[in-house]
């Protein structure tokens, strides 16, 4: 390989870390701007595997945007993710894997709670039509803090590696919605 191709490859790779990283933080200000079409695009077209723990797994976007629209598009919710330490593995020209941190804050007004989320994506990425998306991502719950602040002062409700003890995600409550 001559030097210039050398070089090429070595733009190329940063190139597509640079893209990757960008396509995450598309992801998390689409979750906090509640744009679940926006969100939904960064994953890949077709069959996707999206572990999202006690919420449950989805096997393509679709079905993750009516998960997300009827629990994290609502008036009362305001949500910051904040993903960070980003650990990208670039396997070939095509795929990548990556680690991030997320720390996550869901204040629900209506039901006067915070919450408070630590997690590690494991995500994976393709590029398709010379886009990165990503094909699959699971989320592994590190610390969740559940407090309420009903009576002016905050209050803790759970403190648990995750909120699945205090929160449902059921599929016959996002059918009633």
């Amino acid at each position: 390989m001559s030097e210039l191709d050398e070089l090429r490859r070595r733009v190329q790779r940063l190139e597509d870390l640079e893209a990757i990283r960008r396509l995450k933080a598309r992801y998390l200000t689409a979750c906090d701007s509640q744009d679940p079409e926006s969100a939904k695009n960064c994953f890949a077209p077709g069959k996707v595997r999206i572990d999202m723990g006690h919420v449950g797994v989805c096997h393509d976007r679709e079905d993750w945007a009516n998960i997300y629209r009827s629990f994290g598009c609502q008036p009362f919710i305001l949500d910051m993710h904040h993903g960070a330490n980003e650990e990208i593995e670039l396997i070939d020209d095509s795929h990548a894997r990556a680690l991030w941190a997320l720390d996550y804050r869901n204040f629900n007004l209506q039901a006067r709670t915070v919450l408070f989320v630590s997690l590690i994506y494991h995500d994976e990425y393709a590029r398709l039509d010379g886009a990165w998306k990503i094909t699959a991502s699971r989320s592994e719950f590190k610390t969740a803090l559940l407090c309420s602040f009903a009576d002016g002062k905050l209050t803790p409700i759970l403190a648990d590696r995750s909120a699945a003890a205090a929160m449902s995600y059921a599929a016959d409550e996002r059918a009633a919605k």
